[in-house]
């Protein structure tokens, strides 16, 4: 007998359909398999191209912000650079007026109009170093009263 006749003689009665119900199962399994495989694929897709969505609309809102700091800084420089031309001349005339005050009689306490200009050279040479406008308003104080 010949290996195809053998394969005929197997294949007849109720084990042919037994090995037809098991290469069927088979198939049906690879084809389900094969189409699971490719919706997790889409399914992977789709969430990746969500999560670079996120990660671009985050970027964006992080440049923006980073744009809109430059400006504040920009404009933060200018007006400094503005008030760097004036402050000189407000130096100046604080300068001006405390060289032109009368001397002191030794032991003298300072009149108002001396200890005012000392005041006011304190405060403008505080207000440049905390990068306040000139002539602006000069916040107040803030210091102990006390004194030891």
């Amino acid at each position: 007998m010949t290996a195809l006749a053998k394969l005929g003689q197997a294949l007849v009665g109720w084990k042919g359909y037994a090995m037809a119900a098991l290469a069927g199962a088979l198939i049906a399994g690879g084809a389900a398999w094969t189409t699971q495989g490719w919706r997790k694929d889409v399914q992977i897709a789709e969430l990746q191209r969500d999560q670079q969505q996120v990660r671009a609309d985050t970027n964006a809102a992080v440049l923006d912000a980073v744009r809109g700091d430059i400006g504040a800084i920009a404009a933060a420089a200018a007006r400094a650079a503005a008030d760097a031309r004036t402050l000189p001349a407000h130096v100046g005339e604080i300068t001006k007026a405390l060289k032109n005050a009368k001397p002191l009689i030794a032991g003298c306490r300072p009149d108002d109009l001396r200890v005012r200009n000392l005041t006011d050279a304190v405060r403008a040479a505080r207000g440049a170093a905390a990068g306040y406008q000139p002539g602006g308003a000069v916040p107040a104080y803030t210091g102990s009263a006390a004194k030891p």
